[in-house]
């Protein structure tokens, strides 16, 4: 991490807590409350957004040598993410050739060779046939065309995207417009996982909306993120549908008391990075909070997989017990405050008392991100 790096927000987003300013866009924003219960809207982002278009599916330290995977179910499709002897990552769907049977379970592990439980075809981890038991009885194959559907993937800046479609191949430098270079010298390849939780919740932009600003921290995080950081004081920067968002913290004037190339990272600020459509990274000095928002089986219900990453291993106890408190406190405040609250929306949806919300100038996280959705649900 940079000193050159978080100077310029830093610099920022003193004026703003010295003013009782923050960023802010040219007018108000409004969304229609059908947007989060409309079916057919829903059916649409599920198409042209998390089926057509990169979704980040895991840091590459998940899968942090050869002969590595990870198997994960992404909005109803199986995934199967693995590293081959090379060291190059691959995606392929977790679905025999045989007769579709899952070859994997959900979950991270180490093998040369993934093997269906049903017949026992089993696969490389480059996804190609190499092993058909009874093949004189079976009939003739040609097991060349039979690996593995392999989907398009790429990885960067320590970070692993695959498209869900078979066949829909993507550039992923213009895709991330820049994004990358603002996470790359955190150096996420190497940072270790330390645990990973799940959530249910809301519609998917329901739960994404409360990433996307710091208007609420007075209100609803009082008692948690207010004690640190101020609310409404937040300054934006988007890279495409990407964003960075900053946040003041209630010490940020005491970097006036020293010349700036005496600050630190992440002295007088919180920030959270997200990767459109579906991530959050909220950074810290030693490590990251990425949360990963999955819309679920209707527009009403979404997953959350809360994944913690230290930079270090954790290895006293005295370190364990840290880690597993902090762990537990993300969860709990997400969990307890954010999601208990998307819920309530949610409930509240189909009321009638709501046509539409209102975003206020102060949130402009909220209108880069319903404009991002609407601009890819329609192509």
């Amino acid at each position: 991490m940079r000193q050159a790096d978080f100077v310029p927000l830093q610099r920022r987003l003193l004026d703003h807590a010295t003013n009782g300013t923050t960023d802010q866009a040219e007018s108000t924003f409004h969304v229609p409350v059908a947007e989060y219960l409309d079916e057919s809207m829903w059916a649409k982002e599920m198409d042209l957004i998390f089926k057509r278009k990169p979704l980040m599916l895991a840091l590459s330290c998940e899968l942090d040598r050869p002969n590595t995977y990870k198997a994960m179910d992404v909005v109803g499709v199986p995934v199967l993410l693995t590293r081959d002897t090379e060291g190059i990552a691959h995606a392929f769907l977790n679905a025999c050739r045989h007769r579709g049977a899952e070859i994997v379970s959900p979950g991270c592990g180490d093998a040369r060779r993934l093997t269906c439980p049903y017949h026992a075809w089993s696969y490389d981890m480059e996804g190609t046939l190499v092993g058909l038991p009874g093949k004189d009885s079976f009939g003739d194959v040609d097991m060349a065309t039979l690996g593995l559907t392999e989907l398009w993937s790429d990885e960067r800046s320590g970070m692993i995207f695959v498209c869900l479609t078979p066949g829909v191949e993507h550039d992923l430098v213009a895709w991330l417009a820049g994004f990358e270079k603002l996470v790359e010298a955190f150096e996420m390849q190497d940072w270790h996982l330390y645990s990973q939780r799940e959530l249910n919740g809301p519609n998917w932009k329901v739960c994404y909306d409360g990433y996307l600003e710091g208007y609420h921290f007075a209100s609803l995080h009082r008692d948690t993120i207010f004690k640190l950081t101020m609310s409404n004081v937040m300054a934006y920067d988007n890279f495409g549908p990407h964003q960075r968002i900053g946040f003041a913290k209630h010490d940020i004037g005491t970097l006036a008391q020293k010349p700036e190339s005496e600050w630190e990272p992440f002295e007088g600020l919180s920030l959270v990075c997200t990767l459109f459509p579906n991530i959050s990274f909220a950074f810290s000095p030693d490590g990251v909070m990425m949360s990963q928002l999955f819309p679920g089986p209707t527009a009403s219900e979404s997953r959350t997989v809360q994944n913690i990453f230290r930079k270090e291993p954790v290895v006293t106890d005295e370190e364990k017990l840290k880690a597993q408190q902090r762990s537990d406190h993300y969860y709990e405040v997400v969990r307890d405050e954010d999601y208990a609250t998307g819920l309530g929306i949610q409930r509240g949806l189909p009321s009638g008392a709501n046509t539409e919300f209102i975003f206020g100038r102060n949130e402009v996280g909220l209108h880069v991100f319903h404009r991002s959705v609407e601009k890819y649900a329609e192509h």
